[in-house]
């Protein structure tokens, strides 16, 4: 099992790579005497059952058939338990173990190393947190019933192919971070792709349209292997903040955006090719040239939808150091830093909005937090950002940040010239001391949704106050706290790529998320029933839709956004979504990849335990069942 990234130098000029993993593959002979490995055909779909199988179901594969699968696979299927099992009576109960959970439960690294163990509990129905109370119950709910531990592209092939045949739901993990469950799901087979590691540097990678530099990276590979690697090379690659995400995932397929977003625009921008397993189960490469529908759909469309990508090589670029510094002002006063008024904060927040075109516009990025309450517990709210402009030196940043600097004095903020640093690498963890992780960093329960703010947001002073009032009515009214991002990765920056990123994310100046401030998990939490949870999502979608309302024509980042948004085709697709749809269709007519507000999603819906589907929040605790049967298409 490689449990490590595996760094490789390739000097001369490369056109296509394999992985040693990824040259282990499925072969037709292998099938014959295993009719539930068989390839698929995309072109004579097979007729569908009403709903994927549980193992309630007659038809659900008999222990001796999941055996044999094992035995085939070379034993690496799994059959997991929730993480939190210790903390409940029975077989497994360890109170050392369990204590040890609950310490740690906000840590996202154990339970990316856990082959089911997800972000986002919340997705799973709570159905086994690290509990105080043993006697309570812990079930599977939403997570998978086995587990594939792929470490070849056979593997993947095996697993796409038994599903499909079986009728079984198949869901993806990789690292586990994702804000909406599209990670787990109830009954189903997962394909645990944490452990394809593997990157190769090229710094003469040639294909049609390129020459230059590139890395191979392997499906698992983390942001903090892509990190290693950029310093081992000397080199910029497009990376998540985030240290356990997986680069090759969800990140790139969704867009992917990074401290260079205004520089050199979105990690999909750069991918320039994809190794990946699609629903027939077939081992493709996608480029410009060789299945150009699949290369457009991948870079952008969505995680967990055309296919299991197995590794993507990306464009790096010279090592672009990034001049940083970071500000900060609190209505709650600090040490040797005084509070400032309620008025003068949100005039300080009218001031950095002022500032965010001019930011964006010079190829920078800001990471910001509008927040509730103190490590202290005192009242109040506090807002704090890095300023990051790349490719400048420090006496430039200074010279940039300072007109902003002195509005914000102007306005009642005391902000004195901060400290400036030059960072080579940037991840979150070299963000100049911006107080806590980043909200994708914390395990818990966290409902949270977002809206790219558009330029003409920013258009003149009566629109950044529309802008300001929309966001503090969140903060004021709702209790929220606010997490942003400032960036602009244009079409023109990113260098015209022709791939399937949400259009309006090309005239964004700033990504927004709004969520709950004390929605993690502090080892006391009481789970909530359905009702409760759907009323708190509700609640913030009532708020977002003022957000709404001033943005016309514009959408939202799907990896930190709310799936279940009731415009969720044009929130997340855009005018791309017709062209997914058909990509879709052509790839998987039959549904084998399927996650909440995937394109095609509205085929199929959750059903929850007495067969009806699950209202207003979906959890993944229920059966996937063609929505036909019922008439009601989720628009």
């Amino acid at each position: 099992m490689a449990l490590f990234c595996v760094f490789m130098f390739l000097a001369s000029t490369v056109v296509a790579v394999n992985f040693d993993f990824e040259n282990k593959q499925l072969a037709d002979s292998d099938t014959i005497q295993f009719p539930a490995l068989r390839f698929g055909d995309v072109s004579q779909p097979l007729p569908q059952e009403e709903c994927r199988y549980s193992p309630d179901d007659d038809d659900w594969p008999s222990d001796a058939e999941w055996q044999r699968f094992n035995a085939t696979l070379g034993g690496v299927l799994l059959k997991p338990q929730p993480l939190a099992i210790s903390c409940y009576a029975g077989p497994e109960y360890d109170a050392a173990k369990c204590a040890i959970l609950q310490s740690g439960w906000r840590n996202m690294a154990q339970h990316a190393n856990h082959p089911i163990s997800v972000m986002s509990q919340w997705a799973t129905g709570m159905t086994c947190v690290p509990t105080k109370s043993p006697d309570s119950t812990c079930v599977q709910g939403g997570f998978p019933v086995f587990t594939v531990n792929a470490t070849t592209v056979q593997h993947v092939q095996m697993a796409v192919n038994f599903a499909r045949n079986r009728n079984i739901r198949l869901v993806i993990k990789n690292s586990g971070h994702n804000f909406n469950g599209n990670n787990i799901g109830g009954n189903s087979l997962s394909i645990w792709v944490h452990n394809l590691r593997g990157l190769t540097y090229h710094p003469n990678f040639t294909i049609p349209g390129y020459t230059g530099r590139a890395v191979a990276m392997a499906g698992g590979t983390r942001a903090t292997d892509v990190s290693a690697a950029s310093r081992m090379y000397n080199t910029t690659i497009l990376n998540a903040g985030g240290a356990d995400v997986a680069v090759p995932g969800g990140y790139f397929q969704g867009a992917g955006h990074s401290s260079y977003a205004s520089f050199y625009g979105l990690a999909a921008d750069h991918v320039l090719q994809i190794r990946a397993v699609t629903a027939d189960g077939r081992f493709v490469v996608a480029d410009a040239q060789t299945n150009p529908d699949l290369f457009w759909a991948f870079r952008g469309g969505g995680g967990g939808t055309f296919g299991v990508v197995t590794s993507i090589v990306v464009r790096t670029f010279p090592l672009t150091p990034i001049a940083s510094t970071s500000i900060s002002f609190s209505t709650i006063s600090r040490p040797g830093l005084p509070g400032v008024s309620n008025e003068s904060f949100w005039a300080g927040i009218q001031e950095y909005m002022n500032f965010s075109t001019p930011l964006c516009d010079n190829g920078g990025f800001g990471y910001n937090f509008i927040r509730h309450g103190s490590n202290s517990g005192a009242t109040g709210l506090t807002f704090t950002s890095s300023l990051a402009l790349p490719n400048r030196t420090l006496a430039e940043l200074r010279s940039f940040t300072k007109p902003f600097l002195q509005r914000l004095n102007e306005v009642g903020i005391p902000v004195s010239i901060p400290k400036m640093q030059t960072i080579d690498i940037p991840n979150l963890q070299d963000q100049p001391k911006l107080k806590k992780r980043a909200l994708g960093d914390v395990v818990g329960h966290t409902l949270i949704a977002s809206r790219l703010f558009q330029r003409y947001n920013y258009a003149d002073d009566a629109s950044i106050s529309e802008m300001q009032a929309a966001i503090r009515s969140a903060v004021e009214e709702g209790g929220y706290d606010i997490h942003g991002q400032v960036m602009s990765p244009t079409i023109s920056i990113a260098g015209n790529p022709n791939n399937a990123v949400l259009p309006a994310f090309r005239t964004a100046i700033m990504h927004t998320q709004i969520y709950e401030p004390n929605a993690s998990w502090d080892g006391s939490t009481v789970v909530e029933p359905p009702e409760l949870q759907a009323r708190r999502h509700d609640r913030l979608q009532s708020y977002l839709q003022r957000w709404r309302d001033i943005t016309p024509g514009g959408g939202a980042y799907m990896n930190e956004g709310d799936m279940q948004d009731p415009e969720w085709k044009d929130t997340f697709y855009g005018s791309h979504y017709e062209g997914l749809l058909e990509v879709k269709k052509k790839w998987d007519p039959e549904g084998v990849f399927w996650v909440i507000s995937g394109v095609g999603s509205d085929e199929w819906e959750v059903r929850d335990s007495s067969g009806g589907g699950l209202e207003s929040l979906y959890t993944q605790d229920g059966k996937l069942c063609r929505v036909e049967a019922t008439g009601e298409i989720r628009e």
